[in-house]
């Protein structure tokens, strides 16, 4: 199944694209000696060439593979988000599994009131801010993107905006997400910035860095975490 390459505030039906490489367990000379890789997972950049085909991926700390087991049919010259497990072996790899990530965008000018979600965890990596959340959804569209609110002695407040777009609350689902730093070209250089997230969470704070809060408002209150810009 193909990946997604998302708009500004973009949305997809039915949640992420997933797309799994299956392998048989390798063997050696008897069938005690099966094994299976030691498959890294992490957000990685996934490029395309001319003809459509991924043929390498960069990791947030700025690491590039040449994919082993090129996979065609996606958009020509393109960039996919994706959280991908793979084996590297020197300068090349080869893809186990590949799960579309959305890319936050500007949605600041979009007039709708974020709606709450569940959040499983968020990280800094590189020069992305990754999200794993939990929707609650009955297959349908939602929406994600972000806004850029006030700047107030030298901290500049930013919120995940996620729109629930009448999707029904049914089931929970895994939403990946990433927003860039270099996104926030706005933000002057050495601002602390706060992301803010509705959650159902109660307010919290936690700590993990001294320039970046990420607030997510979930379905319990309100949850903040801390990164270095």
């Amino acid at each position: 199944m193909k990946l997604n390459r998302v708009l500004p505030f973009g949305g997809v039906r039915g949640g992420l694209f997933l797309l799994l490489l299956v392998f048989a367990c390798c063997k050696g000379g008897d069938d005690s000696s099966d094994f299976y890789p030691n498959v890294v997972t992490e957000f990685v950049t996934v490029k395309t060439d001319d003809s459509g085909t991924m043929t390498q991926f960069t990791t947030d700390d700025e690491r590039t593979y040449t994919i082993s087991n090129p996979q065609k049919g996606y958009d020509k010259n393109a960039n996919y988000r994706t959280v991908c497990g793979y084996v590297a072996d020197g300068q090349s790899a080869t893809l186990y599994s590949l799960t579309g990530a959305y890319m936050l965008h500007d949605s600041t000018e979009v007039a709708y009131e974020p709606d709450p979600i569940k959040v499983t965890s968020v990280w800094k990596s590189g020069r992305y801010i990754n999200m794993h959340l939990s929707p609650l959804t009955q297959g349908g569209t939602q929406y994600w993107g972000y806004r850029i609110g006030e700047t107030n002695d030298g901290t500049t407040h930013v919120s995940l905006h996620h729109r629930q777009n009448g999707d029904p609350q049914s089931y929970t689902t895994s939403v990946y997400a990433s927003l860039s730093m270099d996104e926030l070209e706005s933000i002057p250089a050495g601002n602390d910035i706060v992301l803010h997230i509705k959650t159902m969470d109660e307010l919290e704070s936690i700590p993990a860095g001294n320039d970046i809060v990420l607030h997510i408002k979930t379905f319990q209150g309100e949850q903040a975490w801390r990164f270095r810009k």
